[in-house]
């Protein structure tokens, strides 16, 4: 049944590439292909993005590349709104533009809604690019929200993309995903600026960035704690969502954790929304040295609470990339749905608990009723290591 499914997707994704190639003029589209090789010195470069958090904070680490290759030219970069804050002030980058594409929108709205609401972003976003006049283009999603569209209409003469996207025909030079199972996502990412001339000594500064906190998103940090500086608590973070419901843990779970930690440690559970706000509250219920943050952080509070942070706890979620970005241990349980090495966080400091089960990855987005490849992790094991 799964290969049956497979191979639908296969033949449903040759399909509609045939179908765009078809309605943007043929399958001439790709003649100018090679033209990355020939960008010497692009005065603007324009990268893309329309996921998550996560996926987003994984692609800030191709920035020190591109810094460190072409000092001098402006970079760009297009996310969804609910990602937008990670690029947002970046100090590598010298503008941002929004797109939320109607496939990648998890707001609970109708279909119809989020595909207005793609139009609208998309036509103000477009507007924006075509003023640039980008010299090169690297579209960092695959599928159906590749966004390469975006890019052609634009008329950016250098369109980099995956081969397997469904719009691929649109740009002018393709990579090929390589499938090795121990390749991580930022590592995949970076295969994409291979055919820039580029020298490969740029390609070992790759790693994640995010802006420095600010005074205000420190401070932010302090009020909730209630203390003046940072220097003067120390507590470590607990992040129980995820964007998965196949990767949550049961509150007992954090419950126990909470309580083997808050007789020694002020425990800070960060979140978003009722439903995290409601378990994070029954989780620390008469706990000492809890404090629930759901909701009342901003996304630089979140990052500076994250860099000053002793250790994060959580599952497979943004939280890790972020404690990777900014060098804080995290010590994280990951399901195998996904591939744990590829979407692993990058940082130095960080220690992922899986069970490496036959089935894994399955790729499967809402995991299995089992879920054997996150059974046999205990509160203790993250004692232990954080």
């Amino acid at each position: 049944m799964q290969m049956g499914l497979g191979a639908l997707q296969i033949g449903s994704r040759k399909a509609l590439k045939a179908l765009v190639s078809l309605l943007y003029g043929g399958f001439l589209l790709n003649s100018g292909k090679g033209a990355a090789a020939e960008m010497r010195n692009p005065k603007r470069i324009l990268l893309l993005h329309g996921a998550h958090i996560g996926d987003v904070v994984i692609a800030t680490s191709l920035l020190p590349i591109l810094r460190s290759a072409y000092p001098s030219a402006q970079i760009g970069f297009v996310t969804a709104s609910w990602s937008q804050a990670v690029v947002k002030g970046h100090p590598a980058l010298t503008y941002t533009h929004c797109i939320d594409h109607w496939r990648m929108n998890r707001a609970d709205s109708s279909l119809l809604k989020k595909i207005l609401q793609y139009r609208r972003t998309r036509r103000a976003a477009l507007r924006e690019i075509r003023e640039l006049n980008y010299d090169v283009a690297i579209s960092l999603f695959r599928y159906f929200s590749d966004l390469l569209d975006v890019t052609w209409a634009a008329r950016i003469p250098v369109r980099i993309g995956f081969r397997r996207s469904i719009f691929s025909s649109l740009a002018t030079d393709l990579v090929d995903e390589l499938e090795s199972p121990f390749l991580h996502q930022g590592a995949l990412l970076a295969e994409l600026l291979h055919v820039l001339p580029i020298d490969p000594a740029h390609f070992q500064l790759r790693h994640s960035t995010l802006p420095e906190s600010d005074a205000s998103s420190i401070q932010e940090v302090c009020s909730l704690l209630n203390v003046s500086h940072l220097q003067d608590v120390r507590y470590r973070i607990i992040h129980m969502g995820t964007g998965a419901a196949c990767r949550e843990f049961p509150i007992s779970f954090w419950r126990e954790l909470a309580e083997k930690l808050s007789e020694t440690h002020t425990l800070l559970f960060t979140g978003r929304g009722k439903r995290e706000n409601e378990k994070i509250a029954e989780t620390i219920f008469g706990l000492r040295n809890c404090v629930n943050a759901c909701d009342r952080l901003t996304w630089a509070g979140f990052v500076a609470a994250v860099r000053f942070a002793e250790v994060l706890y959580g599952v497979e979620s943004m939280a890790g990339h972020v404690a990777g970005a900014v060098g804080t241990r995290c010590v994280v349980v990951y399901g195998g749905t996904a591939g744990v090495a590829r979407w692993r966080p990058e940082g130095k400091d960080s220690i992922v608990f899986t069970n490496h089960v036959p089935c894994a990855p399955c790729l499967r987005p809402q995991g299995c009723a089992e879920m054997t490849c996150t059974q046999g992790t205990s509160p203790d094991d993250l004692v232990r290591l954080g």
